[in-house]
C-alpha cells in the first residue's frame, strides 16, 4: 500500500539537489553573490510565512559562471586586466546571473497554481513558498528552481547572517 505523504516526501527529498545543498552550505558566502557583504534583502512578510512553506532554491547558471572565471583568468594571466578588475567583474557578472535567476523563480512560482511567495531571500538565491503541496512539488520540474528545501535552513542561515553583524541596521 503507498502512502501518499511518504511519496510527496521521497519526491521533496529527491528534489534537493547539489546546487542548493551548495548554497545554504556556505558557497554564497565565498562568491560574494550579495555584493552587498553578506546583508540580505528580504521582501514579503517575515513570521508570517506559514508553517508548511519550503524555500525554493534558484537554479543560477554554474556553468556560465565557470566560464566566465576561466575567460578572466585567462585575461588576468595575460596582462590585460588586474586583479581588482577580475575580482570586480566577476562579483557583477555572479550578481546578474543570481539575478536572472530569482527573476525566473519568482516568476516560475507565481505562475504555479496554489503557490504564493511569501518571502524573497535574493542574496541566498531561495524564496519561501508556501500553498498547495501539488503546486509546489510541480515547480520542481521547472528550470528556474534547482532545489526545495526546509523554509527553516534558509531562515536560519538569514539569522546567522543577521547574528554576525552583516545586516543593515
Amino acid at each position: 500500500m503507498d502512502d501518499p505523504t511518504l511519496t510527496k516526501r521521497r519526491r521533496l527529498l529527491e528534489g534537493i539537489s547539489v546546487g542548493g545543498a551548495t548554497l545554504l552550505a556556505g558557497c554564497t558566502d565565498q562568491l560574494d553573490l550579495s555584493g552587498d557583504g553578506g546583508a540580505d534583502e528580504q521582501v514579503g512578510s517575515d513570521s508570517e510565512a506559514g508553517a508548511d512553506g519550503v524555500a525554493a532554491i534558484a537554479a543560477v547558471d554554474q556553468e556560465a559562471i565557470q566560464e566566465e572565471q576561466t575567460r578572466l583568468r585567462s585575461e588576468l594571466q595575460s596582462g590585460n586586466i588586474s586583479q581588482e578588475e577580475a575580482q570586480e567583474e566577476l562579483a557583477t557578472l555572479q550578481q546578474e546571473y543570481l539575478d536572472e535567476a530569482m527573476t525566473a523563480l519568482g516568476d516560475t512560482a507565481a505562475e504555479a497554481e496554489g503557490v504564493t511567495v511569501e518571502t524573497e531571500y535574493r542574496s541566498f538565491g531561495a524564496v519561501i513558498v508556501t500553498g498547495d503541496a501539488g503546486g509546489i512539488l510541480g515547480i520542481l520540474n521547472a528550470d528556474a528552481v534547482s532545489a526545495l528545501v526546509p523554509k527553516a535552513d534558509v531562515e536560519e542561515r538569514a539569522q546567522s547572517a543577521q547574528g554576525t553583524g552583516t545586516a543593515q541596521g
